[in-house]
């Protein structure tokens, strides 16, 4: 079986992780490989205190077995090994929007992965730049349906780049 490799942004590995449902169904889908930067372990430790309000896991215990486990369900990847002229490209993308992203941006850029994310304005960016792929979990559920990304395009577009009506 052929894995879908995906970027996976903080918020949707920590929505995973809180609130049982769709995100963390199609998170573990038995074909999806998410890949991140090293960071995200670091990121998400940062959240303990929400991830053990939600889950009820005593913030020592998850503090303890979250590097292990998240390092688990993703592949992390060190921004070492993204090319320089990828990580000056992301920054410029990302600076006006979020500037924190940029590894996670340079990341599906250097993998031609599309990054799943629940930031809109990542997802705009991306469709209006063309030079990243975007998806929310909807656009993930249409890869992981081997929808043609088209039609994954189109989808994103009406969702994040229509004027709304009055």
């Amino acid at each position: 079986m052929t894995r879908l490799t995906i970027v996976v942004d903080a918020n949707i590995l920590i929505s995973a992780l809180i609130t049982p449902g769709k995100v963390r169904r199609v998170f573990f889908h038995e074909k999806l490989h998410p890949v991140a930067p090293q960071r995200i372990v670091e990121e998400t430790i940062k959240h303990t205190d929400t991830i053990a309000r939600y889950t009820g896991i005593d913030k020592t215990i998850l503090k303890t077995i979250l590097p292990e486990t998240l390092t688990r369900w993703i592949t992390t990847i060190n921004t070492d090994e993204i090319p320089s002229s990828t990580i000056i490209k992301s920054r410029r993308l990302v600076r006006d929007v979020d500037p924190s992203d940029w590894p996670f941006v340079a990341l599906a850029i250097h993998l031609g992965a599309p990054l799943w994310t629940g930031d809109k304005q990542l997802i705009r960016l991306a469709l209006t730049t063309g030079e990243f792929r975007a998806v929310d979990t909807h656009g993930v559920e249409m890869l992981l349906q081997d929808k043609p990304w088209s039609k994954i395009e189109e989808e994103m577009r009406k969702r994040y780049l229509q004027e709304p009506t009055i």
